[in-house]
């Protein structure tokens, strides 16, 4: 097993086991009965749209706005799949149709590593994800009342830590830093503006529209 699949299983487990507990233990707080809990981890299988949904469960939002929150929230993986295909050559059509049901932001990001993982690797990858974020809320839902006062507020950052592990070893040169740069800033200003969820599509637009950018303006006229 090559350090590098044994590294993505690590690095699966650390973000999606806290999460998943997090997001589980804070929906049964919520009031969301554990089968509903469970059931959208095994369903959706999205943090983003799962997050959003406890908290227009408990505000009571109407299902049309939770949907199309959920449709501009996921709206990033429409790109994932033709940029896999574009730098894969062993991953076929065929294969990303059984891949793309389960290519989260992590999986996506480890599918597309230098070397490039074995596609059985990125299948197998995708599963395990699937597994840990599963069995996680189902532990924070059954466990939530033994938990510590505080611990839910604790853990709910290891995610975003696993997302800055990703890309801090790919922020290598010009268009990558300028393509990071650009999509924090615009998410720290919507964030200190307190802009709606479904406006993280923006900040992932605004970075690889600069990538393009920088990238063309490096081809020779």
């Amino acid at each position: 097993m090559k350090w590098y699949f044994r590294g993505g299983l690590t690095a699966i487990s650390a973000g999606y086991v806290p999460s998943g507990i997090a997001f589980g233990a804070i929906a049964t707080a919520l009031h969301v009965p554990v089968w509903a809990t469970i059931s959208l981890s095994a369903l959706v299988y999205s943090g983003a749209v799962q997050s959003t949904f406890v908290g227009f469960w408990s505000i009571g939002i109407d299902p049309g706005t939770l949907l199309l929150t959920a449709f501009l929230l996921n709206l990033r993986h429409t790109f994932y799949g033709p940029h896999v295909g574009s730098i894969r050559n062993d991953i076929t059509l065929k294969d990303m149709m059984s891949i793309a049901p389960l290519l989260t932001d992590e999986v996506y990001a480890l599918s597309v590593q230098d070397p490039p993982l074995p596609k059985r690797s990125v299948r197998f990858l995708s599963l395990y994800a699937y597994g840990n974020w599963i069995g996680a809320t189902a532990v924070g839902s059954l466990l939530v009342n033994f938990l510590p006062a505080g611990v839910e507020a604790a853990i709910a950052i290891a995610l975003p830590a696993l997302f800055l592990a990703l890309l801090i070893p790919k922020i290598s040169d010009r268009s990558t830093t300028v393509t990071a740069a650009a999509s924090i800033a615009v998410s720290v200003a919507a964030r200190a503006l307190h802009l709606p969820s479904y406006f993280i599509i923006v900040p992932i637009i605004v970075g690889v529209a600069s990538g393009i950018v920088i990238l063309m303006s490096r081809r020779p006229a």
